[in-house]
């Protein structure tokens, strides 16, 4: 158990980091970790980060912060006990290698890694005995409507999962500046893993996808369309819809429905740009006692009012990103291993990047095979990666 209170950094202060930072100063004026070190290879988003820390506690922790440009020497200067990354995907894999290989724990912001060749690179340059101090943040995982249908699921109250319907529209076009990976593999690592987590992280057999570009539409990040369908089919035929939209000027939305033999559970139907989350469990389907479509249980999680300076996602989730931070810092000080992984983090973006290859070749069916086999580690599935030529 590590004594005392950790001391925490965050490398990359850009939309993600601000919010991690937000949080960690929270956490450090509750006296729970001291906040000690901010980076960022970008000088402006260091200066403002730095500005967002004044004015959120004041003068003497901004100016005490220790500042870097590197994380290599962050890493080696800034005596950590635990990291946030939260840097350009670009930017993944060198900063996350500088940190684990001084042993300190990493919080990486997903996706993990750009390709799932530079995934296998991080694991051979660490050796897997060293990759265990590593979490990807799918704050999904950490929110609480999510959580609630979870646990019904996992009591079996929807029966055997046969499909599941996941949803991201944005209420704007990505920012000026903004660097996407690819419109279908930058909207479909959410909603894969969402899906995926009722899977068990199994990878699907199949992957398929399909792109569009509605009218009425500001494309500032060049990503050549707004609206992408994702279908993921597993071995037992169960099957993953995953749909992401641009274009939804009334709000951003976020749910998922997951229909089952027995019953489904629906989360976060539309309500506005800033109303409550529902989670809705139903059953019965025409046989048994209960009377088809019957509303079991019903709970509402409210959505948090933001401020002028947060992303448009921050109001659905920022409870889920403070509790995120809260496990991660748990797990550091009682020196647990992590829930999400770096597997977690190679088989999402696997299938992501996969997705985009498919929607790009005119919704071409991907099967996750090599040679005939099961995908089984992350060097396993960069091979796969390279024969197919997915770079």
């Amino acid at each position: 158990m590590l004594q005392g209170k950790p001391r925490v950094g965050v490398f990359g202060v850009g939309r993600m980091g601000r919010i991690h930072v937000e949080n960690l100063v929270r956490l450090h004026l509750e006296n729970r970790i001291e906040l000690a070190g901010l980076g960022d290879r970008y000088a402006p988003a260091l200066d403002s980060t730095t500005a967002l820390v004044k004015l959120l506690a004041g003068s003497e922790l901004s100016q005490h912060l220790q500042k870097f440009s590197c994380p290599q020497t962050m890493a080696e200067e800034n005596r950590l006990d635990a990291v946030v990354v939260a840097s350009r995907i670009a930017d993944h894999f060198q900063d996350v290698l500088a940190f684990a290989r001084h042993k300190v724990p990493v919080l990486v912001e997903k996706p993990i890694m750009a390709t799932v060749g530079q995934a296998a690179e991080l694991v051979d340059a660490l050796g897997h005995e060293n990759t265990g101090g590593i979490q990807v943040g799918f704050q999904r995982h950490h929110d609480p409507a999510a959580r609630a249908a979870s646990e019904w699921y996992r009591q079996g109250l929807i029966g055997e999962l046969q499909h599941s319907h996941h949803v991201i529209q944005d209420k704007n076009p990505p920012p000026a500046g903004y660097l996407s990976g690819g419109i279908t593999a930058d909207m479909a690592v959410h909603l894969v893993f969402e899906s995926m987590s009722f899977h068990g992280f199994e990878l699907p057999r199949w992957v398929q996808a399909l792109r569009f570009c509605a009218p009425h539409y500001e494309d500032r990040a060049q990503e050549g369309a707004n609206i992408v369908h994702v279908f993921l089919t597993w071995d037992d035929g169960s099957m993953a819809h995953l749909w992401g939209s641009r274009l939804n000027a009334t709000g951003y939305d976020n749910g998922f429905k997951l229909i089952g033999t027995a019953g489904r559970i629906d989360v976060g139907e539309f309500v506005g740009d800033f109303g409550s989350i529902q989670a809705k469990l139903w059953q019965g389907t025409g046989s048994g006692p209960v009377a088809r479509g019957t509303l079991v249980e019903s709970l509402e999680f409210p959505m948090t009012k933001p401020a002028s300076h947060h992303p448009d996602f921050y109001a659905r989730y920022a409870v889920a990103f403070a509790d995120e931070l809260i496990a991660f810092l748990h797990q550091v000080q009682q020196r647990e291993p992590f829930e999400l992984g770096i597997d977690v983090g190679w088989k999402t973006i696997l299938v992501a990047n996969l997705a985009d290859m498919s929607a790009l070749n005119q919704g071409q069916r991907i099967e996750l095979r090599l040679d005939g086999a099961p995908i089984s580690s992350v060097q396993h599935a960069a091979e796969f990666a390279r024969k197919i030529g997915l770079e």
